[in-house]
């Protein structure tokens, strides 16, 4: 862009934008709220968006291909080049699993459908888990590309059918606050959806071309205005770093905050203010987009190895990633992308197209090959093959719908049966969660030495309760499973000798429904005069500890779990476990199983492998460790004593 055109503020807004980002990341102090860096970007894209589509279909110049090709040669090749550099380094250094996954969000974000792969987890971007993923930071361009896909047809569909740019800002503005008002609902409803999806997050965008709509209908060009617009646009980003935090539905409501000020700040032009316009500024403005690529890889490996790291080496690894990003820049962005467009549009194109390609086949052959396992060896794969949550996968019947696409809505998914299956005394259910499918594998042990066969009725999300209250999204099937399930139980109820209840107690406690139907199963269990079980929660850890086990596994080092535990945690599930004494207190039919009758304090399960799988729940390795230690702590003999009164 020439120099009298070049919107020197835009880009120091960019750079700002980026800092935010890339300090939050790295947990700087006073950042806590840097996530809204990638509003900020939203807000410029949809500005710049607008104005070549606009710009150019007042002229009669607008061409969609040109278009397409422009937004392909600026983003694909320096993130195939990121992707490409980390598989290799991967390769080296990242265990099977984490190497498998790494390889999957290769695909999903060279096909830019990452943000839909996180909704499909349901992962919080905000949760420590969200760590894992090397690629995490890629659901940001996916939204960007579909909104690229859809805005220029749009956009032209209305140019066409509304004469009158008043009109244009009028539909656009109703566009705006629909999407606007739809995040807000979701927020409240789904809060991963509402992060991740470009129908939550097109408001931003809209609100930058709107900005530019508005610049194009103004006749005069006031500079006062103009930098007192950018000064309010500076106090509302300031205002959003020091009120907002990851607790905050988000984008949501709260997100107007950096958008409106992040509109103010583009809404006229004004080159003069040196807090935009200066050398430092200019360039990482400029390299912005290579820096946000290389930062979170960075990040990820730095946590790989120094999972607590100080400020300063926080800050430290922060000017890594402006570093490399900005080499990245100089010679990949921009000699690069230069080289193959001086060959011309097909030749670049299909240059990049292929070898984007060919990658993607070569990710998916890893991840079909679970990470290439070979490179652990016999005794890694020995212990890793364990640490896994029960499924069928693995030969248990913990049915979990919401990740197993082969599994149906129904019937199967209430017929598993553990234990004693042949000649049995007692006939159990256990009833609940994931946090109860994580306990069959303890209970087919303890069934088979107890002459009890159990039928285990789980699914993911799915807290025992008699209602339609769910801890998940209910756009998955495990919704539709877990009614099913709800039904089943209460139809068959007196069927069984003894029922086993256990869930996510802390999560389904915060949810007033959950606790409704909670009760209302509990009174129906004591009207029918059926012995009941509670089980707790396991030991819970902000970080996934089996990941991190298994990180250290694989470099031969011994894995010290203290650094894990909170004590803030700890306090958390105490409380929900006196909630559960609460509801066993009053019923000598009532037998609550505590963390101190499964898991050793320790958290070990053996030697240094832990219970843990993720954080929360316990893997097939840790179940069948906490039957052991039960029965260890008598609790044969509790459990015999209580099946007999």
């Amino acid at each position: 862009m020439q120099q009298a055109t070049f919107r020197y503020d835009i880009n120091g807004l960019r750079a700002y934008a980026l800092l935010l980002v890339v300090f939050y990341h790295f947990n700087l102090p006073l950042f806590h709220a840097g996530f809204i860096g990638v509003d900020i970007f939203f807000v410029i894209s949809g500005y710049f968006m607008t104005k070549i589509i606009f710009d150019n279909s007042r002229s009669n110049k607008f061409n969609i291909k040109d278009f397409f090709y422009a937004r392909f040669i600026r983003i694909v090749p320096p993130l195939l080049f990121v992707t490409l550099i980390f598989y290799c380094v991967s390769f080296f250094i990242l265990n099977p699993g984490d190497f498998q996954y790494y390889c999957k969000y290769i695909i999903k974000s060279l096909t830019y459908t990452s943000n839909i792969s996180l909704l499909k987890e349901a992962d919080d971007y905000f949760a420590a888990n969200s760590a894992r993923n090397l690629l995490l930071h890629t659901w940001s361009l996916s939204v960007e590309w579909q909104f690229y896909l859809l805005y220029p047809f749009l956009f032209i569909l209305l140019n066409k059918a509304i004469k009158r740019p008043k009109g244009l800002i009028i539909t656009l503005s109703l566009l705006l606050l629909s999407s606007l008002l739809f995040s807000v609902y979701q927020s409240t409803l789904n809060r991963a959806y509402d992060f991740y999806m470009l129908t939550t997050r097109a408001w931003e965008m809209l609100a930058g071309g709107l900005v530019y709509l508005f610049e194009c209908s103004r006749t005069t060009q006031q500079n006062r205005p103009a930098i007192l617009c950018k000064l309010v646009g500076i106090g509302l980003l300031v205002v959003s770093l020091i009120i907002i935090n990851e607790k905050d539905p988000w984008p949501g409501y709260l997100a107007s905050l950096a958008v409106i000020g992040s509109s103010l700040i583009i809404f006229s032009p004004n080159n003069r203010l040196r807090f935009f316009n200066n050398r430092l500024i200019y360039t990482l403005g400029l390299a912005s987009y290579s820096i946000y690529l290389w930062h979170w890889p960075i990040h990820f490996f730095a946590n790989y190895y120094l999972p607590h790291p100080s400020t300063l080496t926080n800050i430290l690894f922060v000017a890594l990633s402006i570093l490399i990003g900005y080499g990245s820049y100089r010679f990949i962005e921009s000699k690069g992308i230069a080289w193959a467009k001086s060959k011309g549009q097909l030749f670049s194109f299909s240059f990049f197209l292929c070898i984007a390609l060919i990658f993607i086949g070569l990710a998916d052959q890893t991840r079909k090959h679970s990470g290439f396992p070979w490179r652990g060896g016999e005794s890694y794969l020995s212990v890793v093959n364990k640490i896994k949550m029960p499924s069928p996968e693995n030969g248990w019947c913990f049915y979990s719908i919401a990740t197993d696409h082969q599994l149906s809505v129904g019937l199967p998914g209430v017929q598993c049966q553990i234990g004693d299956t042949t000649h049995p005394q007692v006939k159990a259910l256990l009833f609940g969660d994931s946090y109860a499918g994580q306990y069959i594998p303890f209970w087919h042990k303890v069934g088979e030495k107890n002459a009890m066969q159990i039928q285990a009725v789980t699914t993911n999300w799915c807290n025992p309760s008699t209602g339609k209250d769910f801890l998940g999204p209910r756009t998955s099937p495990a919704y539709q499973q877990c009614l099913f399930n709800r039904h089943y139980v209460l139809d068959h109820i007196s069927d069984y000798n003894v029922i086993i209840l256990a869930g996510s107690w802390t999560k389904a406690f915060a949810n007033p429904h959950a606790v409704e139907g909670l009760h209302e199963l509990i009174s129906r269990i004591q009207q029918q005069n059926i012995p009941l079980i509670i089980m707790d929660e396991p030991y819970q850890f902000a970080e996934n500890i089996g990941n991190r086990y298994k990180q250290q596994l694989w470099r031969h080092h011994y894995f010290d779990i203290r650094p894990y535990t909170s004590v803030k945690i700890d306090n958390k599930i105490k409380a929900t476990s006196q909630q559960l004494d609460q509801l066993s207190a009053n019923s000598v039919q009532t037998l609550h199983l505590r963390r101190s009758d499964l898991f050793s304090p320790t958290h070990y399960a053996v030697d240094d492998i832990p219970y843990s799988l993720d954080g929360g729940h316990i893997s097939v390795l840790g179940s069948l460790a906490a039957e052991r230690y039960f029965i260890a702590q008598g609790g044969n003999e509790k459990l015999r004593h209580f099946l007999k009164q």
